[in-house]
């Protein structure tokens, strides 16, 4: 029995960390691309968080005091005094968020950072999950931002550091898809008038085309006619296009170029 596809995966490492000053948000983790030049978005790894944790350096505040509970306290008790050392205390904050390319961030958690000498860890995959991984698909992003909570931003030598591991999968395009024999190689002079640089092809498997100019964009449409400013830009100095088993396009491309520019490729079989 012919195999249709294979899995492939990997380990991903997280590691972003925030000092005095920073306000921004900040992508900590988002699924890594099979190449640079990847248009696909289904080309991207899907991801599985299976460790994430945060360093909680503060000096800024004074330091958080540590609940004197008595042996016999309930276990009510000892929840709301940790509550109370939590939220009650002098504080920084960080909020943690995710995104998708249907929706914008959204905030899913906060943690409250203290200061307690030297400093503490916080694992926080139990904020994602009860399980022991966090899946995200392809096209979800995980960022962190430190907040005002009244106590300000981090400051001096405060220091939050982010750390885990991702293992990231992907699968393959069938095993069994004919193999490129051949390719051909293509220079093209390009100029405001269409051009029809590459015509139909029911034997094409790839197309690569690079824009060798350093002043200008071509744009690249699929059909018989290009437009200025419409259709796929390669941008100045080394833009480029990919057509692959991924995004297979067999009918004819054209091109065009506010001025004279130079776009070659290749045209595999």
């Amino acid at each position: 029995m012919t195999e249709l596809q294979q899995t492939y995966n990997r380990t991903q490492q997280i590691l972003s960390a925030f000092g005095a000053g920073d306000s921004s948000k900040r992508i900590i983790y988002q699924p890594s691309a099979i190449s640079p030049y990847d248009r696909v978005q289904t080309l991207r790894f899907y991801g599985f968080i299976t460790s994430l944790r945060m360093k909680v350096d503060i000096r800024s505040i004074s330091e958080a005091d540590i609940p004197n509970l008595e042996a016999d306290a309930s276990r009510l008790e000892r929840l709301t005094a940790m509550r109370n050392m939590e939220w009650k205390s002098p504080r920084k904050q960080i909020t943690f968020f995710l995104k998708t390319a249907t929706c914008p961030w959204q905030p899913i958690f906060d943690v409250s950072l203290l200061n307690r000498l030297p400093y503490y860890s916080v694992n926080l995959l139990p904020y994602l999950t009860d399980n022991i991984s966090f899946d995200t698909s392809n096209d979800c992003l995980i960022g962190a931002q430190i907040t005002n909570a009244g106590y300000g931003l981090l400051e001096g030598e405060d220091r939050i550091t982010l750390y885990g591991s991702v293992r990231e999968e992907i699968t393959t395009l069938p095993t069994d898809s004919k193999e490129i024999v051949f390719a051909t190689p293509h220079s093209w002079e390009i100029d405001e008038d269409s051009r029809l640089i590459l015509p139909a092809n029911p034997n094409r498997q790839q197309v690569t085309l690079v824009n060798t100019s350093l002043t200008d964009e071509a744009y690249i449409n699929y059909g018989g006619m290009a437009e200025l400013g419409k259709g796929i830009t390669l941008m100045r100095g080394g833009g480029s296009y990919e057509i692959n088993l991924s995004n297979l396009y067999r009918g004819a491309i054209s091109a065009i170029s506010a001025n004279p520019l130079t776009l070659t490729g290749i045209e595999a079989v």
